[in-house]
C-alpha cells in the first residue's frame, strides 16, 4: 500500500527528504503529489506537507521555507525536546502530527549543510565534531533521523490500520583501512634505518629490537594481521571490506610501495575472498588526477572495476571530494563519520545517496556511514578498553533499534601491543562476537 504526501510543489530538495525518511530509514512505497484536487479525492494513507492541514485523518507535517530554497545560507537551529528525542525547526502548528518540520531535519542533517557553511578545520583540513550541531547539542549517539523516522511509522501505521510500513534490517560490517600493511617488513632499507635511529635516540629500545627480530624473520611483523582477521570473521560468519592506500609516499600518505610485488599480492590474495575499495590518498583531494592514478592502480591489481571508497584520514570537503568519486566511478563511500568523536555523522545508521547542495541534485553515489573508529575512540577520546567496548555496544545497539548498519573502521595495525593497543585486540574480538549476533 502506498503513501499519498501531498506538497505544495515538489523540489528537489522535497524529493531527497522523503527519499530519506522513506526509503533510507524505513522501506515504505510512496508516491509525491502537488495536486491538490487528486490528494483530497484520494483514499488510504495520506500525510500533508505543507503550512496548514487539508484533509480529516491525514497525518499533517508542517513546512517551513528550506526545501524550497536555493543556496546555501545560515539556519536558525534552535534545539528542543519532544517524546524523549532532540527536534529542530520547530513550527507553532498545534495540530500537526510533530510541531516540527521533519523532513527539513532529514534534510539538513543528512545533506551535510552545515559543512557547507564557514567552519574553523582541523590540523587536516577536516570538519570537526566539535563544530556540528550533533555533538554540540548531546546527540551525535544518536541515528536522530532515523528514530524520528521510525515515530513516524508507527503514527502512520496507527492512523491507517491497513498501512504496514517494512523496517530495514540490522546489518553488521567491520571494516579496515590499510594504511601499512606492514610495520616493517617490505619497506625500504632507508626507511627502516632511519626508523631504528629514531627508536634508539628515543630510547625506545624494544621498538627496535622488535623491528630487526621482524625484519631478520625471528618474529611476525605486528601489523600483518590479515589472516588472524580471515579467520576471526570465519569464526563470526562475516563479511568484511578491506581498503587500501596505494598513494605516493609524502608526509600524510606513507603506504608501502604500490609497486612493491609483495603488497600486490596481498591485495590481490584479500581480493579474493573479500570485498575491497580504495583509501584514496590525501594528497587526492588536492593533486589533480592523484585520484583517477590510485584507482587505475587498484583496478590493475585486482582486474576489477573500483567502486568503493574511503578518504585517508576521513577527509571529506563539500561538495568536492564526492564529486571526484563520481567522475572515477565510485559508487559507495564508507567515510561518513568523524575521526574525533564516535557516532552518526549525517543522523543516520542506514546508507543514503549524496545530495549535491550546489547543483541541488541527488547524486549516484552511496553513503554508507560507520559508527565508530579505533582511533578515535583510544585517541581522541582518550577511553580505555573496556569503556570503549561500553561505547561500541551503544553504538550498536542505536542500529539494532533503527534497523541500521553498524559498520565499524579498524586498521590492520591496531592490534600491536607494541604500539599502544594493548587490551583493544580482546575488545575487538568482543565487539566482534557481539554485533555479529543476530539476536541482539
Amino acid at each position: 500500500m502506498k503513501i499519498l504526501v501531498y506538497v505544495p510543489s515538489v523540489s528537489p530538495r522535497v524529493k531527497y527528504a522523503f527519499r530519506i525518511l522513506f526509503r533510507s530509514c524505513l522501506k515504505a512505497e510512496y508516491t509525491l503529489t502537488s495536486r491538490r484536487e487528486a490528494y483530497l479525492a484520494a483514499g488510504g494513507p495520506r500525510v500533508n506537507y505543507s503550512l496548514a492541514p487539508l484533509a480529516e485523518g491525514e497525518l499533517w507535517l508542517p513546512a517551513g521555507p528550506l526545501l524550497w530554497e536555493e543556496g546555501i545560507g545560515a539556519q536558525n537551529i534552535e534545539l528542543f525536546h519532544l517524546q524523549g528525542l532532540p527536534a529542530f525547526f520547530q513550527m507553532a502548528a498545534e495540530e500537526a502530527t510533530f510541531p516540527f518540520d521533519l523532513p527539513a531535519l532529514a534534510f539538513y542533517l543528512a545533506s551535510r549543510y552545515e559543512e557547507h557553511l564557514p567552519f574553523a578545520a582541523d590540523k587536516l583540513g577536516r570538519f570537526p565534531a566539535s563544530q556540528s550541531l550533533a555533538f554540540r547539542e548531546g546527540f551525535l549517539q544518536q541515528p536522530l533521523v532515523n528514530q524520528w523516522a521510525l515515530r513516524l511509522a508507527q503514527l502512520l501505521e496507527q492512523r491507517f490500520p491497513d498501512l504496514h510500513i517494512t523496517r530495514p534490517a540490522y546489518r553488521f560490517l567491520p571494516t579496515y583501512d590499510v594504511d601499512m600493511a606492514w610495520a616493517y617488513r617490505h619497506r625500504p632499507l632507508w626507511l627502516n634505518l632511519a626508523g631504528t635511529l629514531r627508536e634508539l635516540a628515543t630510547a625506545r629500545w624494544g621498538l627496535a629490537y622488535s623491528r630487526w627480530a621482524c625484519l631478520l624473520g625471528n618474529r611476525p611483523d605486528p601489523f600483518d594481521t590479515f589472516s588472524y582477521l580471515r579467520q576471526l570473521h570465519r569464526s563470526e560468519g562475516l563479511s568484511a571490506l578491506f581498503f587500501f592506500l596505494l598513494g605516493d609516499h609524502n608526509r600524510h600518505d606513507k603506504n608501502i610501495p604500490v609497486d612493491n610485488p609483495a603488497f600486490r599480492k596481498l591485495i590481490a590474495r584479500v581480493a579474493d575472498t573479500r570485498s575491497v575499495g580504495l583509501h584514496p590518498s590525501y594528497a587526492s583531494n588536492y593533486k589533480e588526477g592523484q585520484l583517477r592514478k590510485e584507482v587505475k592502480r587498484l583496478k590493475k591489481i585486482t582486474g576489477e572495476n573500483v567502486v568503493r571508497s574511503r578518504q585517508h584520514f576521513l577527509l571529506l570537503r563539500f561538495p568536492d571530494t564526492y564529486r571526484r568519486l563520481v567522475e572515477q566511478g565510485i559508487q559507495e563511500d564508507y567515510s561518513m563519520g568523524f575521526a574525533d568523536a564516535a557516532g552518526f555523522r549525517a543522523g543516520l545508521s542506514t546508507p543514503f545517496y549524496w545530495y549535491d547542495l550546489e547543483t541541488e541534485q541527488i547524486q549516484p553515489l552511496k553513503i554508507f556511514p560507520f559508527a565508530a573508529m579505533d582511533v578515535t575512540l583510544r585517541r581522541y577520546m582518550a577511553l580505555k578498553p573496556e569503556a570503549a567496548l561500553g561505547r561500541l555496544r551503544e553504538l550498536c545497539l542505536r542500529c539494532r533499534e533503527t534497523g541500521g548498519s553498524f559498520i565499524t573502521l579498524w586498521h590492520n595495525s591496531s592490534f600491536s601491543e607494541e604500539h599502544g593497543w594493548k587490551g583493544w585486540r580482546e575488545v575487538y574480538e568482543e565487539m566482534l562476537a557481539d554485533a555479529g549476533r543476530r539476536d541482539g
